[in-house]
């Protein structure tokens, strides 16, 4: 017989999950670490606009972003099972939470059951935390990955520094102003009663989306509303005006593009505008306006008028019978200035005017407006306590709508006809366009 020769086994015993070795290669873990960089980085971006809406919720970005900083540290330091799995749990929680408030809003906090929009620097957070999961998970599945010899090393390194580099590219261009200085939510609609507190508190505030192709008065600071009510700096202003915002809610002031419209279009919606200047001419005065059932909702605030509301008429839409009158004071002789649309619409924004330029914003925000005996008398940022202190009570007003509608000869609005604050209108809260603005 022929002597048989033992051949050693140079295949290397698998060895059993262990918490005691890395669990991942050194470019694979560098990689790791740049995602969760870059996510950290965009949350603490975004931090101080959530912080001014809610301590919670931006308490929530800071604490998300210190733990990403945290475990990059450790995925680099520490490439242990535990740590993967660590990851894993925190940025799936954070992906959930992330999926639910874009899809139906979070069940508590101020923004609850409002639907967030999804917006490029969230979507980019959100891919960074996926790529994280996935990778770990894969690495917690098979250990046997992390003991594979590199055939590739340059290769490993290269894929290693792409995804940094496009992580840091990515996370530096979320948070730039373009993005983080103007985050808000889809329905925070009226920002303190459109940016302005009725008990003279640091107003602030301003709507989106006031429409205008150009505008005759600027977004500089320097308009009456602007004057009466200032909420940014001058390098904050020119910032919110390149601003294209399609969001319902009301984040900032000033003159946005119009989208276009074909001719059909057009000559529907002068149509509509047409029916809209005859209430003008039906309700000229405070005392036309109340004999015809309006009543006060809101006392006289710049930018936007002393508004008075006909709940009868929230139904349905039609341009010929506005829910509610603007005027320039709550005196009987005090004479209209705009038209506003109010409508229960559950289910969304209603159609409105023909074309796309009527934006339609909500008042859910931070539970709603303060209200007392059907008048408006705190904004959304005022809290439950303090709405009670002035003897009101918080509104939230679901499913319920408003556009205005600059249509009247004189106080043709120059940031838009649709615009969400009038640039002209200027003035003292409680004391009409002609008074002294308050000072802040």
């Amino acid at each position: 017989m022929e002597p048989t020769t033992d051949v050693p086994d140079t295949t290397p015993p698998e060895r059993p999950p262990s918490d005691d070795r890395p669990a991942a290669g050194p470019y694979l873990r560098w990689a790791l670490a740049a995602l969760s960089v870059a996510a950290a980085a965009i949350h603490f971006g975004f931090a101080p606009a959530h912080l001014d809406e809610d301590w919670a919720h931006g308490g929530f970005f800071l604490v998300l972003g210190w733990f990403q900083l945290a475990w990059a540290a450790l995925i680099v330091a520490r490439p242990r099972r535990s740590v993967l799995a660590l990851g894993v749990a925190v940025n799936l929680a954070v992906i959930v939470v992330w999926a639910v408030s874009r899809t139906s809003g979070l069940p508590f906090g101020p923004t609850a059951d409002i639907k967030e929009d999804i917006g490029t620097p969230d979507v980019l957070a959100t891919l960074f935390e996926g790529l994280i999961v996935v990778t770990s998970a894969a690495l917690l599945a098979r250990p046997q990955l992390a003991d594979r010899p590199m055939r590739a090393p340059r290769v490993a390194f290269g894929a290693a520094a792409v995804i940094a580099l496009l992580a840091a590219t990515g996370a530096s261009a979320a948070i730039t102003p373009r993005y983080a200085g103007s985050h808000g939510h889809g329905t925070e609609a009226h920002d303190e009663m459109a940016g302005h507190d009725m008990a003279g508190d640091d107003t602030a505030g301003g709507h989106t989306e006031a429409h205008a192709t150009t505008a005759a008065v600027a977004f500089d600071g320097d308009s009456p509303c602007e004057l009466a009510n200032p909420r940014r700096s001058a390098k904050e202003a020119k910032e919110a005006e390149k601003k294209e915002n399609d969001d319902e809610g009301h984040d900032h002031r000033g003159p946005t593009r119009q989208k276009a419209i074909d001719q059909a279009t057009f000559e529907k919606l002068s149509a509509e505008q047409d029916l809209a200047r005859e209430v003008v001419k039906k309700y000229p005065t405070v005392a036309d306006a109340t004999a015809a059932g309006y009543k006060l909702s809101t006392v006289y605030i710049p930018c936007i008028g002393a508004h008075y509301t006909n709940t009868s008429l929230v139904a349905e839409f039609n341009p010929s019978t506005p829910s509610e009158l603007l005027y320039d004071g709550t005196d009987p002789a005090s004479k209209i200035v705009g038209l506003s649309y109010l409508l229960y619409h559950p289910g969304g924004a209603p159609e409105g005017f023909a074309g796309p330029n009527d934006v339609w914003h909500g008042h859910s925000f931070n539970g709603g407006l303060c209200m007392k005996e059907g008048v408006v008398i705190g904004g959304e940022r005022t809290s439950p306590e303090e709405c009670e202190k002035r003897g009101g009570k918080k509104a939230a007003l679901k499913d319920i709508w408003m556009v205005h509608d600059w249509v009247v000869p004189g106080w043709e609005c120059s940031w838009g006809v649709f615009a969400a604050e009038c640039p002209e209108l200027g003035g003292a809260v409680g004391a009409g366009p002609w008074a002294e603005p308050a000072k802040r």
